[in-house]
Order: C-alpha cells, then structure tokens, then sequence
C-alpha cells in the first residue's frame, strides 16, 4: 500500500476538494435514508476550519476475545503467506518480520495447520519470544466421516509441537463440507481438549450463520469468527453474523480489509490489476472480490471517498500519515462485532502504515461517506465464504 499523502489531494471526484466530497455523499446517504446527514461536524465545507483534534501517539490496542481470558492484538500477524503462493522467502526472513511486527506491538500471530512450513516457522519465533501470541487453526478437508477423538487430540498435540507451545492459545476451526453434518460433533471433540487443557480458547473460521448458530447451541464455547471482511466484502454484515457475533460474545477477527492492496492508494485513479501484477495467490482472490463488488468504476469512487476520508484525518490533526488503506482498515475495525484486523505479512514495508491505524476513529459522518459507496454494491452475495464454497455462484 501506498503512503503517499498527497495522491488526489487537488480534487475528487468532478472538481470536489476532499471535504466538498465526503460532505457531499455523506448528505447523499442521508436523503436516501429520509432524513439530514447525523454527522460529528467535524466535516465542514472547504473554506471552513474544522476543530482541532490532538494527534494520537500510534500504539496498537489488545482486546479479549469473546468471554474468554486471551487477550490479542488488535491488528494480527498473518502467515498463510508461507504456505506458498507468494513468491519465494527464507525462513530467516520470515522470522526476522515477525520480530519486527511483535516489536512494533503487533504481538498476535496467525497461521493454520494446511499453511505448509507456516506453523513450523512460527513456532521457531515462539521459542525466541514466548510472550507472543501464536493462533493456529484446525481444518477438516478429506476423510470427514471417520473424524474421531484420537484423531483430533493427535493432530492437535502435533500442533502444539510445532508452534513449541504447551497449549494453543487460539483453534480455529473450519469444516469443508456442510453435507458431512459432523461439524458439531468434532467441534465437542475440539472442546474436550479445550477443558483438558491443549487448548486455550476455541474459534471458528469461514462458517455461516446457520452453523454458527448449531455450534454455539450445542455448547461449543466459541469466542471468535476469522472471516473475510472488508468495505468490498459486506457479507458478514449483510447476512446478520455481525449482530449475531456482537450479541453472542463471538469476536471477528477480519482478513482481506485491504484487499491485497486494492484498496489503497496505489490503485487511486488507476486502472484495474493487470494478469502480470495478479501474482500472488491474494491478489487473485481479492481481484474476484473486487470484481463481484462492483465495475471498477464503482471501486474507484470508493477509492476516491476513502481518500477524501483520510485527507479529513490529515487535517483535522488526528493522523498526519493517514492514507486509503489506514481508512479501510479502520472502517472494518469500527464494525460492529469485530475485534482485530488480520495484515497478510510478506516484508517489513507496512509496519509504521499498519500501526497508525490505530492512532484515530472515523467521524459519524466520514463512515457515512463510505457506506453511501458501498450500498451500491452488486456483491459478493450471500452469507460468509458462501461463494467459496460452490453453495452458489456469484
């Protein structure tokens, strides 16, 4: 992502200066819903002088998850990056950014028993930085029906030893195929282990509603939710799993909130990624949100809302640095139920970029702006990894 401050900066839009635009889809969003705009007033017209607001030392904040006792970052390390993919690294490479990000006080981490050599890395940084938080996960592709509790404590064990932890701070959980209807039964299974002491806390990933639901009904004591969540991909919002997630003590933990660099001041005013710079297993995926959210003119007018967005943080004194994707991630973190932000860590580029995220919130009227864009939307439709699934096909 870019963190060019001035990308933009003389107009948006048809002739607009950044505060003229969100002031002018903010009101836009209000007419629709019948009534005035509820914003902060702190957007004002170009020619007036917004309140000063002090700036925000950059920290990265923690938050418990769920009910339960572990305590994250709100911005996590992400290693699915070194399942391959995403060009080559060296292990040596690899944990030296996971120094550099726990440093930085990104002290979560993310990886999954199908990520390859990932675990096994991870856990190489874990036995140099104890305090760090790794979260790993348990995925069930092949075999479904003959799933047992030998199985489960096994594999679960071999987990631990790979991260070199005595117990796994953070499980989650995903089932492939909804047909199979054991998904409850090894999330038990997943629960036994939990009370005996190999596993911290229990969460879920890529689930719908309807099976989260039968999980927590059936007494899985789940205290996360990993899905895709950004302003291109509304599909927790729009399906009820966010309200159900908040009024559920289920914490989100969102990945995709920058859309591998979509939404970022890089692609402001450009055309779409080309097959050449679609070369990496994110950019694909991601390129296929932005697709099923809208033309690329639609993703630019986002584009163009966010940057007026950040140019309103810049100068109203909140953050001196803020740029599109600081604004993406901060709309995802303001929505309801979520508690972190995944960053997919490939280098060192980001850090400063993704910390100051946290030094600002988004005024009432800001986070209309972008909501306006993004009623627009044609998709992704249906619940979360509904598409990825084949359940159907948009």
């Amino acid at each position: 992502a870019s963190s060019s401050d001035d990308n933009g900066g003389d107009a948006v839009g048809l002739g607009l200066g950044r505060r003229d635009a969100i002031a002018s889809v903010a009101r836009g969003a209000a007419a629709l819903a019948g009534g005035a705009a509820s914003g902060s007033g702190l957007i004002l017209p170009a020619s007036s002088t917004p309140p000063a607001i002090a700036a925000v030392q950059p920290a990265v904040p923690t938050i418990k998850l769920g009910g339960g006792n572990l305590e994250v970052s709100r911005t996590i390390q992400g290693y699915w990056q070194l399942a391959g993919g995403h060009g080559r690294y060296s292990e040596a490479d690899a944990i030296q950014n996971m120094e550099a990000h726990y440093a930085a006080g990104i002290t979560t981490l993310d990886t999954a028993d199908i990520y390859g050599a990932s675990e096994g890395i991870v856990g190489k940084f874990m036995a140099q930085q104890p305090k760090a938080t790794p979260c790993t996960k348990f995925c069930c592709f092949r075999y479904l029906e003959e799933i047992d509790r030998d199985q489960v404590r096994t594999r679960i064990k071999k987990q631990c030893e790979r991260l070199q932890v005595d117990k796994l701070p953070l499980v989650a959980y995903f089932w492939s195929d909804y047909n199979v209807k054991r998904y409850v039964d090894v999330a038990l299974m997943l629960t036994e282990l939990k009370e005996e002491g190999l596993i911290g806390e229990i969460g879920a990933t890529n689930f719908d509603l309807k099976r989260l639901r039968e999980m927590k009904d059936a007494g899985v004591p789940l205290v996360s939710h990993q899905i895709q969540l950004s302003a291109m991909d509304q599909r927790p919002v729009q399906s009820g799993m966010a309200d159900w997630c908040a009024e559920n003590g289920v914490g989100t933990i969102a990945f995709g909130t920058v859309g591998s660099g979509i939404l970022s001041d890089r692609y402001l005013g450009k055309p779409a990624p080309t097959k050449e710079e679609r070369n990496t297993a994110s950019m694909r995926m991601y390129s296929k949100t932005a697709e099923r959210f809208g033309d690329w003119g639609l993703v630019q007018e986002l584009l163009r809302v966010m940057d007026a967005v950040a140019g309103d943080v810049r100068s109203s004194g909140r953050c001196a640095g803020a740029n599109i994707s600081n604004i993406a991630q901060r709309y995802v973190l303001d929505t309801k139920s979520v508690a972190s932000v995944l960053i997919g860590v490939r280098n060192r580029d980001h850090i400063e970029e993704n910390v100051r995220t946290h030094s600002f919130s988004l005024t009432t009227s800001e986070r209309e702006a972008i909501d306006a864009v993004v009623a627009k939307r044609k998709g992704p439709e249906g619940d979360v990894w509904d598409i990825e699934r084949g359940s159907i096909a948009k």
